[in-house]
């Protein structure tokens, strides 16, 4: 895991950091996703925050090993090494980012996945299908800009972190004559 990168402070915002967030994925190999923290106070209770995290999906890992599925241990490894612990992990609202960043392959406009976790003692458990919402993208684009989420390749420059290379790079090196 990277240092959180600490984003210029945002009226309305009580948190926000950015920070890449390493796991070991349900399918076996180490994998990685830009994890953006946005947190404000709970209007009901001010020493409570209410949390969203935003998980990006980055290109070059192997296939199957997205975020989507293995999203309760991406979750649970950002609750254990990016939330605050006075968060209560069943209160945050998970969402899953996708766009041009996620995959080599020409993709259509960003997207944004929520999904409904459930905590259970010390760890989330794996959704059904039916606990995600894909966000239509005038609703991801109104999600973003008031959660102020910056532009996914403005946040991996400013990060102090190498990487994977995407698979297209890794195809150009292994390609036959």
């Amino acid at each position: 895991m990277t240092p959180m990168n600490r984003v210029p402070t945002t009226p309305g915002l009580a948190l926000a950091g950015d920070a890449i967030l390493s796991w070991q994925h349900r399918y076996g190999a180490e994998t990685s996703c830009l994890a953006r923290l946005r947190g404000t106070r709970d209007p009901h209770s001010p020493d409570r925050m209410r949390l969203t995290v935003v998980l990006s999906e980055l290109s070059g890992h192997p296939r199957g090993h997205y975020v989507l599925s293995d999203i309760a241990g991406a979750a649970t490894t950002a609750v254990r090494q990016l939330v605050p612990g006075s968060v209560d992990p069943a209160a945050i609202t998970w969402l899953v980012h996708h766009g041009p960043f996620s995959t080599p392959d020409p993709s259509g406009p960003e997207t944004l996945t929520r999904v409904e976790l459930d905590w259970s003692i010390d760890r989330y458990r794996t959704p059904g299908w039916d606990s995600t919402v894909l966000l239509d993208p005038g609703q991801t684009q109104a999600l973003s800009d008031e959660l102020h989420l910056q532009p996914v390749d403005e946040v991996l420059a400013a990060l102090p972190w190498d990487l994977p290379q995407p698979r297209r790079a890794l195809a150009k090196d292994t390609a036959r004559p």
